[in-house]
């Protein structure tokens, strides 16, 4: 097909959608090119800013979306919406055999949106001030939906020690990690440089460097939904600490139990922080027939604990915690397995997905565990009262030997074949399910 042609580019919609529609070839010109089908694998939508950088054109990712053919003109209708105030290029790269040469280019600006910008950057997760050196996802919370296509140009990770700006630290996807509202990005660092033994990681080591502290930042040029740019940019700081290989293990974990006819909230600390995303969906209370309590979760700084609420007040007698197997911590690690496994150590294997149930029941449920008590020579007003209640169900349990009062005693802690409440669903809580903080 002839170079300079009087190729002409405007915004349209086809089928109730907006699309970029490309005029000025004909028919002939078409059959020419051995037809439509033999054109579009030569064609490319790129935002005109990349156009312009000198960057290798073949080598970039372009506008998801697809071509079509209507009547006399070419329509490119993309996965997700145009920007408002952006340059769009189309690219049309040369059929040689070699496929060599610079391609054609034509451009087009989409008409610019008025008004103030409006979105914020509400949270970067986690919010704990270390990360572990083999950290593998951040997550980015807006407060109204954001366009397609960003990430890669509006988020960085700078050293602060030398102002260096991180190279590959994180995975390029397409599309872009959302969630169905479009307001939650997740950031996966790359794998292959967090799997030892991969060639990725042999070359280039962890995308971060223990004791080299790090600033996350999130440029204002990022575009929400409409086309307009964020009210500020945001940043996280963070220092990065050693490697974290090994499974969560709720044993580990200490409890606040309530009162029995209170509404007060049951806190779970742990050991150390966990994702954010999944503790929305990972942990949910059992009374003693196993139906999950309704009530309203969340959690806390540093995504260290999990707090729930009950829509009810307590009532005395056995409950559980339960935790789904695939909760993991800011490394990747689960219930089930460590992420970055070493082959050669047994205690890596991974273990059986099943639930684990820690038990618990409100302080009020105490006073009827003295008598029991008594015939062991043991009296719940001797136990700390963060702790009694925990000791109160072991004894109740038959448990011996129990451990020190921090933490949890094992015995409270056993494998459950309770389903989850968001098993049916995917793994995605409904928005109207019980006990969920969505």
């Amino acid at each position: 097909m002839t170079r300079c042609r009087q190729i002409r580019l405007d915004w349209s919609e086809h089928e109730g959608r907006a699309c970029l529609r490309v005029r000025g070839w004909t028919a002939d010109e078409l059959r020419e090119h051995t037809g439509f089908a033999q054109l579009v694998p030569h064609l490319a939508v790129l935002p005109s800013e990349l156009t312009k950088a000198g960057l290798d054109l073949r080598a970039l990712q372009p506008v998801a979306g697809r071509f079509v053919l209507d009547g006399g003109a070419v329509c490119f209708i993309p996965r997700f919406p145009f920007l408002d105030g952006a340059g769009y290029s189309l690219l049309l790269f040369p059929a040689s055999a070699d496929g060599r040469g610079d391609p054609e280019t034509w451009t087009i600006q989409r008409p610019a949106r008025t008004g103030v910008p409006e979105t914020t950057v509400v949270a970067i997760y986690p919010t704990t001030d270390e990360l572990p050196v083999n950290q593998l996802k951040l997550y980015v919370h807006f407060s109204h939906p954001m366009s397609e296509g960003w990430a890669a140009r509006a988020v960085h990770v700078l050293r602060l020690d030398t102002h260096e700006r991180l190279a590959d630290v994180f995975l390029r996807m397409e599309p872009e990690l959302w969630d169905p509202d479009r307001k939650r990005l997740t950031l996966l660092l790359d794998p292959g440089r967090i799997k030892r033994g991969l060639i990725p990681n042999q070359e280039a080591g962890y995308p971060l460097t223990e004791g080299a502290p790090v600033v996350v930042t999130i440029d204002a040029s990022f575009r929400d939904a409409t086309g307009r740019p964020l009210r500020a940019g945001a940043e996280q700081r963070y220092q990065v600490g050693p490697v974290l290989l090994a499974r969560i293990d709720p044993v580990k974990w200490r409890l606040q139990q309530p009162a029995a006819g209170s509404t007060d909230p049951l806190t779970v600390e742990f050991d150390r922080p966990l994702d954010h995303a999944l503790l929305q969906h990972c942990l949910w209370i059992n009374d003693a027939a196993g139906a999950p309590l309704a009530g309203q979760a969340s959690v806390g700084q540093g995504e260290r604990s999990w707090r729930f609420q009950p829509q009810s007040p307590w009532k005395e007698g056995h409950h559980s915690v339960i935790v789904d197997p695939r909760l993991e911590d800011l490394a990747g690690n689960s219930l089930m397995r460590v992420f970055d496994r070493d082959l050669t150590r047994a205690e890596d294997t991974p273990a059986d997905a099943r639930h684990v149930a820690i038990d618990f029941m409100p302080r009020a449920a105490l006073q009827k565990s003295r008598y029991l008590s008594s015939k062991r020579a043991w009296r719940s007003d001797h136990v700390p009262p963060s702790s009694a209640a925990l000791h109160c169900v072991a004894i109740l349990s038959g448990a011996r030997n129990l451990p020190p009062f921090l933490g949890l005693p094992p015995s409270l802690v056993r494998a459950s074949t309770w389903p989850s409440p968001w098993s049916r669903h995917m793994g995605t809580p409904p928005k109207t399910a019980r006990n969920s903080t969505l």
